[in-house]
């Protein structure tokens, strides 16, 4: 087998080159020019690499790509990573890419410019040694995961439906763990429907909204771990118009995660039961919203990856871990199409959508890109 880590480290400075200045543009999701930016120069990367590179030009978002490197074998390996950022034009300038200690730091470093290059060094590597049982290496670059993958949430059934694998490069976690479970993600609003009227003056001839939310709201937050693991949060609350008015209307939203598909049905029935009580007479509720991001479970298919992925660890001279987290990713999309799907495969870093904080582990940077050369390497043999 090849030393992917001795070929790795005779890239990492070409790689810490690119690292700098994909850091050091400011690519906010709906910064479009600085996203296409990044995608121009990531695309030729591509090139240099040896890959054929599909154009995926965007209107709102920035623009986006999918890169493949055919082979002669069987197993169709698709890595995801995306170019933008949470961060503001001109936090790159504010907080540039620079080394501190141990750690590299900067916008973007860790979510996710550092595992898109590892995606895309991983397949440089692969192809360099002379391994070619695949019959494709793909890299599929989005532009606004950070705003939910709106856009390319609906390309992946192209690209990734019927893979052997998904392989979604977000940061491995600060302890070097890799992500096997993410939980789906759920966004509601409760409204309810009052009458007014004068708070001092008549009072009794009215209905107050905000008094049958608060109720409500007691009520949802009961449903923590009415299903193992799952979560539901109040987390923005609007209502009434005057304090001397008696609120005819009030909002919630909601946040809800989820672990299992299954859990969605029962969960929504509970709450619809809920808001049907009357416990404000002459108010009415409204549920609206649902599920928008659905779980990435672990199944045995995803068990399988783990271990193939442990074993690589092991024989590059380290151990890893598998966790569940309740975050989103793409790997999430992936997974409800199907598809095997492991996460966290970057570098190991963390302080995620903090300018100031976030960072990389330089010294994962060269173990965990060869981690995941050898992990496609070891699907691709699984096939053949």
């Amino acid at each position: 087998m090849t030393d992917f880590q001795t070929r790795m480290a005779g890239m990492l400075d070409e790689y810490l080159r690119d690292l700098e200045i994909l850091v050091n543009t400011d690519c906010g999701t709906h910064n479009k020019a600085g996203v296409d930016a990044v995608a121009r120069y990531v695309r030729g990367r591509m090139l240099a690499f040896g890959a054929e590179v599909i154009d995926l030009p965007q209107d709102k978002f920035g623009d986006m790509l999918y890169a493949r490197w055919r082979g002669r074998g069987r197993a169709r390996v698709v890595m995801l990573g995306h170019l933008d950022t949470v961060y503001s034009d001109g936090t790159a300038a504010q907080v540039p890419f620079h080394r501190l200690g141990a750690r590299l730091k900067g916008p973007g470093v860790n979510d996710m410019k550092a595992g898109v290059l590892s995606g895309l060094y991983a397949a440089r590597a692969i192809v360099h040694s002379g391994f070619d049982q695949f019959a494709e290496i793909g890299l599929f670059c989005n532009s606004e995961e950070e705003v939910g993958s709106p856009v390319s949430r609906t390309l992946y059934p192209q690209f990734v439906q019927g893979a052997d694998a998904a392989l979604v490069l977000e940061p491995a976690r600060e302890n070097g763990a890799i992500v096997s479970a993410r939980k789906g993600v759920g966004h509601y609003t409760i409204t309810v429907y009052g009458k007014s009227a004068h708070a001092g003056v008549e009072p009794e001839k009215g209905a107050s909204a905000t008094l049958a939310l608060a109720h409500h709201i007691i009520a949802f937050h009961a449903l923590n771990g009415f299903r193992p693991g799952l979560t539901v949060n109040v987390g923005v609350v609007r209502g009434g118009t005057r304090p001397n008015v008696v609120a005819e209307t009030a909002t919630a939203e909601i946040d809800v995660r989820i672990v299992r598909a299954a859990d969605a049905e029962p969960l929504e029935q509970a709450m619809r039961e809920m808001l049907a009580r009357a416990v404000v007479p002459g108010t009415r509720a409204e549920l609206s919203g649902g599920i928008s991001n659905p779980p990435m479970e672990k199944t045995e298919a995803t068990a399988r990856l783990v271990e193939l992925a442990k074993r690589a660890a092991r024989e590059l001279g380290f151990e890893i871990e598998d966790v569940a987290t309740g975050g989103g990713s793409d790997g999430n999309y992936t997974s409800a199409l199907g598809v095997p799907t492991l996460d966290g495969l970057g570098p190991v870093g963390g302080r995620g959508h903090n300018a100031l904080e976030e960072y990389v582990e330089a010294n994962s940077i060269v173990p965990r890109t060869a981690l995941l050369a050898k992990l496609i390497i070891a699907l691709a043999q699984s096939r053949a």
